[in-house]
């Protein structure tokens, strides 16, 4: 059973985990995600519904 890179959605041969780390295609996998999101508002839901409530 071969692990699983959760980043890129693929298996990696086990052998090959330092250097699928250590690959583009996981850096730039990597990146995209650790970029915040522009769209939408920075409150969370529950911030929204309390103070629609007053508190």
């Amino acid at each position: 059973m071969a692990p699983r890179c959760n980043i890129c959605s693929q298996d990696v041969d086990e052998k090959q985990v330092e250097s699928h780390v250590d690959s583009t295609q996981h850096k730039e996998n990597k990146a995209k995600l650790s970029k915040k999101i522009e769209r939408g508002s920075d409150l969370s839901v529950v911030k929204v519904w309390q103070s629609s409530l007053g508190s």
